[in-house]
């Protein structure tokens, strides 16, 4: 009798413990509030995506370099780019850093879009002073994309690895395409590039 009481009561506990673990644990990853439509307006969305259209999207031609992209010969194109591009999640940091995550039309028979992760940092007068991008997606349907796409980026505002998912890791499932072994992020050119062969 007395050992029947003893066990109700210890599993009472180990039950008690365990709610309380798992309530810690969805209090810990409910503080990270990545929809956008909680933290912006769809006019402060607009102004977020232009302002960093240049640099996620592709140059309006063959004849446009890197340097002259920001030229107001160009703004009707990156503007309609703008309007194309998803701000699919974004995050706010308590260092004021802004994580994205956005996506856009990729060439496909199906309609296709690719993510782009990154951050970046403004001034006081809301010039960007860093910008990176931390991964650019494989180009998938809009279900897939979601849902990877949100597992990239809840791992990269924690400060994750992101590595597993490269394609030379993660086996048969497609995340990431770049970086890979030749191509990375240069933060001073704000641009993708090819690392030269040794």
């Amino acid at each position: 009798m007395l050992s029947s009481f003893l066990f109700q009561n210890v599993m009472k506990k180990i039950i008690a413990g365990l709610c309380g673990i798992l309530l810690l644990g969805s209090c810990s990853n409910a503080s990270y509030t990545i929809d956008p439509n909680a933290q912006l307006s769809k006019e402060k969305q607009a102004q977020f995506k232009y302002e960093i259209v240049r640099y996620f999207e592709k140059l309006p031609s063959e004849k446009v370099r890197h340097e002259t992209k920001f030229d107001t010969i160009y703004n009707s194109y990156y503007q309609q780019k703008a309007k194309e591009a998803h701000l699919l999640f974004y995050y706010k940091a308590p260092d004021s850093s802004e994580y994205f995550a956005i996506t856009k039309l990729a060439p496909s028979l199906t309609i296709k879009r690719v993510a782009t992760l990154g951050k970046l940092k403004k001034d006081k007068k809301g010039t960007i002073t860093f910008y990176e991008e931390a991964a650019r997606t494989w180009k998938m349907v809009e279900p897939e994309l979601h849902k990877k796409t949100e597992v990239l980026f809840m791992d990269y505002i924690q400060g994750e690895d992101l590595s597993p998912y490269f394609t030379k890791n993660s086996g048969e499932d497609f995340y990431i395409e770049f970086p890979d072994d030749h191509t990375f992020y240069n933060t001073q050119t704000r641009k993708w590039e090819t690392k030269s062969a040794l």
